[in-house]
């Protein structure tokens, strides 16, 4: 069978001229698909001109099955690429998962003339080859876990199918790429994961939407190998795409010091890592440092104690500073991710923010709007409190365009508060001079320049860092 996996062009980041960041979920899909021919166009790499692009690859490629990955903030993208298909493609059929999809598949089921032949809930290693069986007469839909599937114009939902083994998966087949020029700054950039899901009962987040209260690992050999083949391919920056990599600090040390001993430490790392798990193993920060981790993205979410009790962080502002410090100290680059916004937020505590990250010395201060994701905690809470302006056009929750209202602030008020603020810390000196972001890169400060001025574009328009692609 001739199958072709999409993966959605929107880009929901104020970097989209210095990381463009490939989906592997797709390529480990992939992997599990032998006896079939696969293609996996990454539209985030096409950006212009999609449609026109898509049409030829169908029209020479003419799949019997697509399948098409989306985030929430996605899928009015990948309602329109479902039409193209539809249009150049008319004989395959489509199926649609992701996390919307899993969180909102009822929803999109009952929806008039659905766009898709068949939704997957969960992960798709296993409930994808099975449904690719079915189409092959192998084995019944009714029996391909986690699947949506219509009769008689009704649609049905399979029992959702376990967890995956991870230990059982195959490396991820990026072969299958139609394009593959990811890129961080001017290095060739891709994806491993170690871990996936989180046990974490952050109210803000969909994680275990997904997966449950869960964490599981690959084994660290199997990791090792998946490096070791990214580095064949020429890979110079990898991004560790791990829910909570930090759930288990000392088998983060483990993978480090893994690396170090395979030679795999002049492949520079960028990772995601909660505050308390980077620092729970005083022997991690030196480690990764040493594996040549240049970038940690740290989770503070806040520096005022009420908010980190809304998300049920726990007070985690000593050890903020404590992981901030140490990762400087051993040369390493932080990005602070922080969350504003919040029903109790006034001017004076959104400023406080911006004013913590520049005292904490983060290198680039990631900070976000509070977004009510679908299947969270702080959905229902922020809708039953009526601070919800926008429930319903997803495509604007992408973390930078307000969604929601203070008790104190509207959401154009909040929307222009948080540009300013951005604005100025910016185009401060700080961000250009001595800052672990931009050194020993190629047109760094350039780049990092030039992406400023989306925040100008933003303070008019309201809908700053909104993907800029084009169909």
């Amino acid at each position: 069978m001739r199958i072709l996996l999409v993966a959605m062009p929107d880009a929901a980041n104020n970097f989209h001229r210095i990381i463009k960041v490939p989906n592997l979920g797709l390529c480990s899909i992939a992997a599990q698909l032998d006896g079939h021919e696969v293609k996996l166009a990454d539209l985030v790499l096409v950006h212009k001109n999609i449609r026109v692009w898509l049409k030829n690859l169908l029209e020479e490629y003419r799949p019997e099955l697509i399948g098409i990955s989306s985030m929430s903030f996605q899928y009015q993208s990948a309602v329109t690429v479902m039409a193209i298909c539809r249009l150049y493609a008319p004989q395959a059929k489509i199926v649609v998962g992701g996390y919307h999809a899993t969180l909102c598949y009822a929803e999109l089921a009952e929806a008039a003339a659905p766009p898709f032949d068949f939704l997957i809930r969960g992960e798709g290693e296993r409930a994808f080859p099975a449904l690719v069986d079915a189409l092959d007469g192998k084995r019944e839909l009714a029996g391909v876990p986690g699947l949506s599937w219509a009769r008689e114009g009704i649609f049905r939902h399979n029992p959702q199918g376990e967890l995956l083994d991870l230990r059982q998966l195959p490396l991820p087949d990026r072969s299958v790429r139609v394009l593959d020029d990811f890129k961080y700054f001017d290095r060739k950039l891709d994806c491993v994961e170690s871990s996936r899901g989180c046990t974490m009962p952050c109210t803000f987040c969909s994680i275990t939407g997904m997966y449950g209260a869960s964490f599981r690992c690959h084994t660290i050999d199997r990791v090792i190998a998946d490096l070791t083949e990214l580095r064949r391919r020429g890979t110079e920056t990898v991004l560790l795409v791990d829910d909570n990599i930090t759930l288990d600090a000392s088998r983060f040390r483990r993978l480090a010091e893994a690396i170090v001993e395979n030679g795999l430490d002049r492949m520079e790392y960028l990772v995601q890592a909660s505050v308390a798990g980077i620092v729970a193993d005083p022997e991690l920060i030196p480690a990764l440092a040493r594996a040549n981790f240049a970038m940690v993205f740290l989770g503070i979410e806040s520096v005022l104690s009420k908010n980190l009790q809304l998300f049920q962080k726990g007070d985690i502002r000593e050890k903020t500073d404590q992981a901030v410090r140490s990762l400087r100290e051993n040369g390493i680059g932080v990005m602070g991710g922080f969350i504003i916004g919040n029903p109790d937020d006034n001017r004076e505590e959104i400023r406080e923010v911006f004013r913590a990250s520049k005292r904490l010395r983060i290198d680039l201060p990631y900070v976000q709007c509070v977004t009510p994701y679908p299947g969270t905690q702080i959905r229902r809470e922020l809708l039953d409190a009526g601070l919800v302006t926008n429930p319903d056009d997803l495509s604007r929750y992408t973390g930078f365009m307000c969604n929601v209202r203070t008790k104190h602030l509207t959401v154009g008020q909040l929307n222009r508060l948080m540009n300013w603020e951005n604005i100025k810390a910016f185009f401060s000196p700080n961000m250009f001079f001595g800052n672990y972001f931009v050194r020993r890169r190629e047109k760094g400060a350039l780049k990092v320049l030039l992406n400023n001025f989306d925040l100008i574009r933003g303070w008019f328009t309201g809908d700053q860092f909104r993907s800029r692609h084009k169909f």
